[in-house]
């Protein structure tokens, strides 16, 4: 008896022990921070800004059937349903107008062109009507998902159809939509720096240096907050469409993917909208002297193309984060 009750107590002393070891060991915030960092610089280097170009013109190349096919569909439904090839013709018209000024002499107007080619690829297709504009961005969301979608069953080697693209993909729509809801809310911030820094902008020569000063170093923080947030949750767009992925689950998934590689991030993300307008730009100039009238309906293709390179490039983007 005297052995086993002596047996019992150096098991429960171990027992013991082990626990308070457990609990001793248990890292701290800034360990468990540090760890997450070794973890993030250990993992495989991000690819540079062109060689994720050229992944994504070759991922779109050897796929250009299907690929060229989702995005016929959207072209057809976008404008009958939001006229979105109505308001480009008088766009180009300013940009040939200004390029003619420059070879006539007015380099001033070189920033003049770029300013109104930038304007015209970011409003492109789009339409002055209320009901158009709500219709196009239903349209947006829904070819993002099933762009998304044959992106995924694609590079894994998948063969997909037209009509399966279309059918299969709107599974994840409501959490698709919940995660698109939170990234707005992380662009609040810069839309409220934006709202004050056109205030004080709009009172000119009243508003003083040190409270114009105030505005900008406020604008620029709010900026910086809002980016920061995007670049650690804009990858939970990718990750929700998963079977039975919750918004919440996608939106922590994207944050631990993005820990301490934010800025190498937002290069990429400053590089896609610069492509864009290199590729749009170097097709669309040179149309404008030689081919005007097909300079509408050409760049009308080439500004819907945009939204297939930009989820190809950032899906790239995110399988490299991944790996």
């Amino acid at each position: 008896m005297i052995k086993l009750a002596a047996g019992r107590w150096k098991l429960q002393h171990a027992t013991a022990k082990t626990s308070v070891n457990s609990r001793r060991r248990k890292l701290s915030r800034q360990q468990k921070r540090l760890r997450a960092k070794k973890e993030a610089v250990a993992k495989t280097a991000l690819p540079g800004s062109f060689k994720l170009t050229g992944l994504t013109l070759r991922l779109m190349g050897d796929n250009w059937r299907v690929l060229a096919g989702i995005m016929a569909v959207y072209l057809v439904l976008n404008s009958v349903f939001a006229s979105g090839l109505s308001s480009l013709s008088l766009g180009v018209g300013d940009i040939k107008e200004t390029l003619n000024d420059i070879s006539g002499g007015s380099y001033g107007g070189l920033i003049t062109a770029l300013g109104t080619f930038i304007v015209l690829v970011s409003s492109s297709g789009s339409s002055s009507s209320q009901t158009a504009s709500v219709l196009q961005s239903v349209l947006i969301v829904l070819v993002s998902l099933v762009v998304i979608w044959t992106l995924r069953h694609l590079v894994a080697g998948k063969k997909v159809a037209l009509k399966q693209a279309y059918y299969s993909s709107t599974g994840q729509l409501v959490p698709f939509l919940l995660v698109i809801g939170a990234l707005i809310l992380r662009i609040l911030p810069l839309a409220l720096g934006t709202l004050l820094l056109q205030a004080v902008s709009s009172q000119g020569s009243a508003a003083g240096a040190p409270e114009t000063a105030l505005i900008l170093l406020l604008f620029v923080g709010l900026a910086a907050w809002s980016v920061y947030m995007l670049c650690g949750a804009v990858f939970a767009l990718y990750i929700v469409t998963l079977p039975d992925m919750e918004p919440r689950q996608a939106l922590r998934s994207a944050k631990e993917l993005a820990g301490f590689r934010r800025f190498k991030i937002l290069r990429k993300f400053i590089f896609l909208p610069l492509a864009v307008l290199f590729i749009i730009g170097a097709i669309i100039i040179p149309l404008i002297y030689l081919l005007p009238p097909l300079v509408a309906p050409v760049f009308y293709v080439l500004s819907a193309s945009a939204l297939l390179f930009a989820h190809a490039y950032l899906y790239n983007l995110y399988r490299s984060l991944i790996v």
